[in-house]
């Protein structure tokens, strides 16, 4: 039976400030028209200023969640975020290979932006040589794409990372520019698409979730991925515009209802 809403499974750490994370990604989700369902990896202490610790959850526990959630319901997209630990990546793995015709999309995030470590070295090769594999779409920054591949030429982090990945590849902050964020889309064999959004004065708290997490629903009805891409970064970029203070550090985006 066919989904009345467009499924979205999302996997990532818990942020208590609901900024970034599970909850960041449930809202945008939410607000897009989408149902989501999640499995979280991780438990972080955080607040808009600071990052504390991160404390995975059990690997079995996770994989018993994920198994009984797919067993039932029909995903349409999975987004990945925080990972957790070298052993919750083995389990989505696991899942993964349950749910071969799902596109997946990978934000690796390896620091939050309050400062704390998410992804740390054994993590992020098994996300590298297991989860990469699988992705439709991985959703790096520029600093993350350079950690990732250990080059700092763009062009050496760009060949590094599609040997990686299996399809799409979307650069983050590609480009050093006061007022522009500029954002490149690469598959296999080319460069497809780029785009340049304004540079909002200010810091925020769980962009690169809103982002990939909105492409996953615009994927989800269907759109193609320059039309998902397109659209996640206009969701966004409302999203900061609209954001609000309720600490002392980080605003915290809040995306508008969008059918």
């Amino acid at each position: 039976m066919k989904n009345k809403l467009p499924v979205v499974l999302v996997i990532g750490g818990h942020d208590p400030t609901g900024g970034a994370g599970i909850q960041s990604d449930i809202e945008t989700v939410t607000s897009l028209n989408c149902h989501a369902v999640s499995l979280i990896t991780c438990l972080t202490s955080q607040n808009t200023k600071e990052f504390l610790i991160s404390d995975p959850v059990n690997p079995d526990t996770f994989f018993s969640q994920g198994k009984a959630l797919i067993s039932d319901v029909n995903i349409d997209v999975i987004k990945i975020g925080a990972v957790g630990s070298s052993k919750i990546v083995e389990k989505i793995n696991d899942l993964l290979t349950l749910m071969k015709n799902s596109p997946v999309i990978v934000d690796p995030i390896i620091r939050s932006s309050s400062g704390g470590i998410l992804t740390n070295k054994k993590s992020l090769d098994a996300l590298k040589s297991l989860i990469f594999p699988k992705s439709f779409l991985v959703t790096p920054n520029l600093e993350e794409a350079k950690s990732i591949s250990g080059e700092e030429n763009l062009d050496l982090v760009i060949e590094n990372l599609l040997n990686l990945c299996t399809q799409y590849l979307l650069i983050k902050d590609v480009e050093k520019s006061k007022n522009l964020i500029v954002n490149n889309l690469y598959s296999k064999s080319k460069f497809i698409k780029h785009w340049e959004n304004p540079r909002i004065e200010g810091k925020f708290h769980g962009t690169g979730c809103s982002l990939a997490s909105s492409i996953a629903c615009f994927m989800a009805k269907s759109r193609n991925i320059i039309e998902s891409i397109d659209l996640a970064q206009k969701y966004t970029l409302k999203a900061i515009i609209n954001s609000v203070k309720i600490g002392k550090g980080q605003k915290i985006l809040k995306g508008k209802l969008y059918d």
